[in-house]
């Protein structure tokens, strides 16, 4: 049950960098009705867990939580960086560091997600 298979570790992966580009591309499109994305974040948990529970072949435990946080947190960062590219580009004085952290909304997000998966995959 808790070993899992390098094509499961990939597909939850996989999975869960798209959930995390998806939801800061979704924050980013709500805008000023974050707030109301942040009440259906700890829904994000459960539902990628469940898609990763069956991608995986029923598999869970530690390292498959690992995986699939990891790959939730760099889907919401590479969405962010995305987004404060054109601000270089543009000549804008802030550093796409400085932009990415910068929007409070989307690691509140991504820590209640990131935990719900936790409580989940556990």
């Amino acid at each position: 049950m808790y070993q899992i298979s390098l094509l499961g570790g990939l597909a939850a992966f996989g999975l869960s960098l798209l959930a995390g580009v998806v939801g800061a591309f979704i924050l980013s499109v709500i805008g000023s009705m974050a707030l109301f994305i942040l009440l259906y974040a700890p829904a994000i948990g459960p539902t990628l867990g469940k898609s990763i529970v069956r991608a995986s072949g029923g598999k869970r435990g530690t390292k498959l939580a690992v995986i699939a946080s990891a790959g939730f947190v760099l889907g919401a960062l590479g969405w962010s960086a995305a987004q404060a590219v054109p601000l270089l580009i543009g000549g804008a004085p802030m550093s796409i560091a400085l932009a990415v952290l910068w929007e409070p909304f989307l690691w509140i997000m991504t820590v209640i997600a990131v935990a719900s998966l936790w409580v989940f995959l556990k």
